[in-house]
């Protein structure tokens, strides 16, 4: 390997209120498959892909993304910091169709910043495959990421829409 390929491992940690769909989002990015089966997490689950980005100079590097599922639900709440402890960045996720998890993005983002410090956060606005089910749309989705400093999809595990482009995206940022 010549001295102008650098290789990265870094930590990337999918957070969200449980059922928006972060596991599904890892199985679509990491295998290319989906489930409809909901499969509640426990603690976290970590999940390993290699992939090749281009940082903003144009340079090739090979990163080693190591994905940390972590589990939503409130009774793991305690716990949360030490998941994020490490952690390179982010992806928050929300459920186009419960504005309820939109309205947690805010608290999700403060936690991991606590404990991980300014790391890079992108919003996948996740199920963007059941338009008609939707309680919540891309002007709602901007004003909370502008305050945040960070961008967003729209995105399907099912469908694997922007799923791809969000990873890679968070790739470019984690190598920065």
């Amino acid at each position: 390997m010549s001295a102008s390929h650098r290789e990265y491992i870094k930590k990337v940690c999918l957070l969200g209120d449980g059922g928006v769909g972060k596991t599904s989002l890892v199985r679509r990015f990491v295998f290319s498959e989906f489930q409809d089966k909901y499969l509640e997490t426990i603690g976290a689950k970590v999940t390993k892909k290699v992939l090749q980005v281009k940082r903003r100079d144009n340079e090739p590097v090979k990163l080693t993304m190591m994905i940390h599922d972590i589990a939503g639900q409130v009774r793991f709440e305690s716990v949360h910091c030490l998941y994020y402890q490490g952690a390179a960045g982010a992806l928050i996720v929300c459920d186009l169709t419960r504005n309820e998890t939109l309205l947690d993005v805010r608290s999700w983002v403060e936690s991991l910043r606590a404990a991980a410090g300014e790391v890079p956060v992108i919003l996948l606005a996740n199920k963007a495959d059941l338009a008609d089910r939707h309680e919540f749309g891309e002007d709602a989705i901007d004003k909370i990421t502008t305050r945040m400093g960070a961008p967003f999809y729209l995105t399907s595990a099912k469908t694997g829409q922007n799923v791809e482009d969000a990873f890679q995206e968070m790739g470019r940022r984690v190598c920065e």
